[in-house]
């Protein structure tokens, strides 16, 4: 298959180095420059959008910019994309990277974790743009679109972007329940998504099954001798601090979980932290 990928961070570069049993263009400039005329010269079978503004920080200080990136580029994409699909008989797929940040906790035991169709609870105006997004795209046309919603993405790459990269520089974690998706399940899912004839579009929760906690992923790095043992931090010190606050999420998705069968969160977390000391 040909497939554009837009997006030059984390899952980007991923895909593009891992989907190699197809034809890949790296689109490196700007998602407006990806224009009609070009998307019908290169003919793709799929569009994968991993581009935007994910600094929480970054976004707050920038809203014109994030709000730009993370809502006007992507829909204007899906816009010109739907125009073209409705004159083909070839469709063009979007698998549009969103977030499950788009909700924040605290997990209640007692409660269902968030769902695809549960209401947004952003805390933060990136996860406002990032919510708002899923709704304009589902609204210009739900057929032809997939929406991926990882949540603290990680793998064995040594980079500043990897959660495990960013947990492993903290001598204090918090110890509340969260959902991760390694970057192993995210290629699956959209590898899924890329081949499947009926079931691969709408919104989807990406996560490896189970729950842990940022804690609880400090021991594994100190036990693979990465870092020290770290100490708890308690979440309503974290919130005083660390402003846009820090979500707690946990998903849950039953076509997710019937279809791609993830693996458990200690299996895969384990592996990759191997793989990134090594």
């Amino acid at each position: 298959m040909k497939i554009v990928i837009l997006g030059r961070g984390q899952i980007g570069s991923a895909l593009r180095d891992a989907l190699i049993e197809h034809q890949i263009l790296y689109w490196a400039e700007d998602i407006d420059e990806l224009t009609s005329s070009e998307i019908e010269s290169i003919k793709p079978d799929a569009i994968i959008n991993a581009a935007g503004k994910t600094d929480l920080k970054w976004c707050e200080e920038n809203p014109r910019e994030t709000f730009r990136c993370n809502i006007e580029a992507p829909t204007g994409l899906y816009q010109r994309i739907t125009a073209i699909n409705k004159n083909s008989s070839k469709k063009i797929r979007l698998l549009h990277f969103s977030s499950g940040c788009i909700w924040d906790g605290p997990y209640d035991e007692d409660a269902n974790p968030f769902t695809p169709d549960h209401p947004a609870r952003p805390a933060a105006y990136y996860s406002w743009t990032k919510a708002a997004c899923d709704l304009l795209l589902l609204a210009e046309s739900a057929e032809n679109v997939a929406i991926l919603r990882p949540r603290q993405v990680y793998s064995s790459l040594r980079s500043p972007r990897n959660t495990i990269s960013k947990l492993n520089s903290y001598s204090r974690l918090v110890a509340t329940p969260n959902s991760m998706s390694s970057m192993e399940i995210i290629l699956k899912t959209v590898r899924h998504c890329i081949s499947s004839k009926t079931d691969w579009n709408g919104i989807w929760n990406i996560y490896d099954k189970g729950i842990t906690t940022p804690f609880e992923v400090g021991k594994i790095l100190a036990q693979a001798g990465l870092r020290e043992m770290p100490v708890v931090l308690d979440k309503s010190e974290l919130d005083v601090f660390h402003k846009p606050k820090r979500v707690d999420t946990v998903l849950y998705d039953e076509r997710f979980e019937q279809l791609i069968q993830p693996e458990r969160i200690e299996v895969v977390m384990k592996r990759t932290i191997e793989e990134y000391k090594l």
